[in-house]
Parts: structure tokens; sequence; C-alpha cells
């Protein structure tokens, strides 16, 4: 997995640009509310089978080659970089998993020269692998998965997540983005917004409700398992072996966030330290307990062990200040 530096070229999405203003005023007139923004003259995805047949297409045939490279980069000025932007088109019944596969291993078979299998099994397994395990736990596990809270996480989503309206980086862009775009990456939704969710110690509840609402390819059976398993460790252990956190320094190897952002993602205490790094110590030391037996934490918890006492106390109080008071970050 690369971290993208301005090569190899992205080309642009893909050209489905349509007038939804009458849609919109209907919306409006009915008083549902809603969140994010959206510009009603330009709507991007897929309301078709044609129509998600030809993002497809364009995916296989001008994405595909580099997509396992960089599925998890993370750039300012890049929101798709080469995804395929076809879950929506998937989870909403208009194509079928078989289909999409069916179509990357043709353009893989006729492009072997240019396609290298690494880029194909990438994304292959995402369909094939994840997203029918993630069916799978969801027909197994419900309805009581939607109430798994393991780690007894309380706490509210901060209200930045309905804004983006926050200092840092990584998180402002994620956010808006997915406020204008009904869109993220999976690396934006787990290790920006939903690792930072984790590190605060949300309730699942509110990163749940999020979720499902902010995101155009969000349906339930596919969400809920993503969300409270694989990005909350809310179930405890039924989808993920070990709960996706981390500090800056994972944010800062797979893109530019830190770059220009007003926190330094080297420190851990002070003013002007990414908040990331001391509740990624903070979270570590208040759930411990939890984690004692996990063999894949071992080693987080041995270098948590080594921390003096006096550098816990500033991390934990750093933590505290950002979980009680999330919208002055």
């Amino acid at each position: 997995r690369k971290k993208w530096k301005g090569s190899p070229a992205i080309p642009p999405e893909y050209d489905l640009r349509k007038d939804v203003r009458k849609i919109i005023a209907e919306i409006d007139k009915a008083g549902i509310k809603t969140i994010g923004k959206i510009d009603p003259q330009a709507f991007n995805w897929p309301i078709s089978r044609k129509e998600s047949l030809e993002v497809l297409n364009y995916f296989a045939e001008n994405l595909l080659q580099h997509f396992g490279d960089y599925q998890d980069a993370l750039h300012t000025e890049q929101r798709f970089l080469f995804h395929s932007r076809v879950s929506f088109a998937m989870n909403s019944k208009m194509i079928s998993p078989k289909e999409v596969i069916d179509r990357v291993l043709e353009e893989y078979r006729k492009e072997k020269a240019e396609i290298d299998i690494s880029q194909v099994e990438g994304f292959v397994r995402q369909i094939l692998g994840w997203r029918e395990f993630m069916r799978g736990v969801y027909w197994r596990e419900m309805p009581e998965y939607k109430s798994k809270n393991a780690l007894d996480n309380q706490n509210k989503l901060p209200d930045f997540y309905w804004t983006g309206d926050t200092k840092m980086n990584c998180l402002s862009h994620a956010i808006n983005q997915s406020l204008e775009e009904a869109y993220a990456h999976h690396i934006q939704r787990l290790m920006i917004t939903g690792n930072y969710a984790l590190l605060t110690q949300t309730h699942p509840d509110e990163v749940d409700a999020w979720y499902l609402g902010v995101y155009i390819d969000a349906i339930e059976w596919v969400e809920i398992t993503n969300t409270r398993g694989m990005s909350q460790f809310a179930d405890g252990g039924i989808v993920a072996t070990k709960p996706y956190v981390s500090s800056a320094n994972y944010i800062n190897k797979m893109g530019n966030y830190c770059s220009g952002c007003t926190y330094d993602h080297k420190k851990k205490t002070g003013g002007n330290a990414c908040p990331f790094n001391s509740l990624y110590w903070n979270f570590l030391d208040a759930k411990k307990e939890s984690f004692n037996d996990n063999p894949r934490m071992g080693m987080m918890l041995n270098l948590l062990s080594k921390k003096g006492e006096e550098e816990m106390e500033e991390i934990r109080d750093r933590a505290r200040q950002i979980i009680e008071n999330p919208d002055q970050f």
C-alpha cells in the first residue's frame, strides 16, 4: 500500500452529472430533514443500471491498473484516487457483485501486461471476501448485534461531524468530503472518522447513526457490521481481532493530511500536539483491561507499560480536554 505523491496521474471521476433540482424541491416541500451538502445541478452518482455499468467499465479500463497500490492512500487534492465508486450501485442492486468481479477479471485477463494481479486481488477481496463476510455476520448476529457496546463507550459524537468545522486537517477533509460527496473511501472511514470516534470513546449508536445517514452506499447490513464491528470494536471481536486505532503516525504515513495542519503530528502533549496522539495512548490506558488477553494488542500494551506516570498524566489531561471540548479542536 503506497502513499500517493502526485504520480501516477489519476483520471478524472466518470462524469454523470445531472440536474436534480426538482427532486430536492420535493424533499424540501415534504419537510424531510437532511444532512450534508449537494450541488443540485451536478449530482454525480449513477441512478440506473446503464449508468452503473458505465461507472464499472470506466473503473476497469482506467483505474484498476493502480487501485491496489493506492487503495489506502489519503490526499487533500484527490477525493476518489483510483477507487471504483461502484458500492452505491451494488448496494442498491442496480448491478450485482458477481457482475463487478467478472468485469474486473475480464479486464485483467485482457490487459495482463498492464495490470498486475495484486491490483485485482485488492479489489476482488473486498467484494467477494469482506463484503460477503459482512453479510454473513449481519444475518447471524442481528438483531442483538445492533446493541453491542463491548468497550462501554458512552460519549457523544462531536458536532463537527455535521459541519466539518475542525482544525484537525484529516478530519476536516474526510468529513467535508463525506458531507459533500456522500462518500469516503474505506481508510477515511476506518482510520480517520472511525478512528477518532473510537479514540474519543463515542457511543457506537451515535457512530452508526452518522455513517448510516451520511454515506450514499450505507445500507444497514453492510454499514452496521463495518461500523460497530470493524471500526468501533463494539462487538468485542466478532468481526475484527483487534480495534483499529492509531496515532497520527499512520495518518501521516498514508497521506498528506498532516502537512499544513494546525497540529504537529509528532507531538503527544502541548497546545499544538496532534489530538490523535494523546487520544491514542489514553484509549489504550483506559481500555487496557479489555485487551489484556488479546495477543494482537500485546506490543501496544507493552509500549504503554513503559511510559512513566508523569508522561501518562500529561497524556490523560490532554485527552480529557479534547474529549470534553471537541469543538475547540
